[in-house]
């Protein structure tokens, strides 16, 4: 299904790819993206993430970005920021991005998930992160998820939305 096909109303997990298409302008997905978060602004969806997901975002953002400013490969930005932290400082784009996440209307989900993350790993043949993301699911009743990762399509009772 699609994002656009989300009715009003509906509580939706936000995986990190839905955030990263929207930040990076993605060809193909970023327009959508976009649109989901404006109707997760707009309160005509509900939506939720986790801090495990922004931790992600955060993450790929920022070592885009070193990438971006100091022209280095994408694999080796980890390797520049352990041999020079102060560039931190210096980033901008992700700042801005995280700010805008931050005053989102974006319910942020938390629970002791071990050990069902590890049961519904296992049971779903899920890696670990698509996992975690499911075991906060249920313990917080969401049924449906807007991602771009096709490993939620064989998990009962999940509806995935994709952009």
């Amino acid at each position: 299904m699609k994002l656009t096909e989300i009715p009003d109303g509906e509580k939706v997990f936000i995986d990190a790819n839905i955030f990263l298409y929207s930040a990076f302008d993605h060809l193909t997905f970023g327009r959508n993206c976009r649109d989901l978060l404006t109707r997760v602004e707009n309160k005509e969806i509900k939506g939720c993430s986790s801090d495990f997901v922004l931790s992600e975002v955060f993450h790929k953002l920022t070592v885009a970005e070193i990438s971006s400013v100091y022209g280095v490969e994408v694999r080796k930005a980890k390797k520049l920021f352990k041999e020079r932290p102060e560039i931190i400082d210096e980033l901008k784009i992700v700042w801005v991005e995280m700010e805008l996440i931050k005053n989102f209307n974006l319910g942020l989900l938390d629970g002791a998930l071990f050990p069902d993350f590890v049961v519904l790993s296992r049971r779903y043949s899920l890696m670990a992160a698509d996992a975690i993301h499911l075991a906060m699911m249920r313990l917080n009743e969401v049924t449906n998820i807007a991602t771009n990762n096709n490993d939620f399509e064989r998990v009962e009772g999940i509806t995935q939305w994709k952009p």
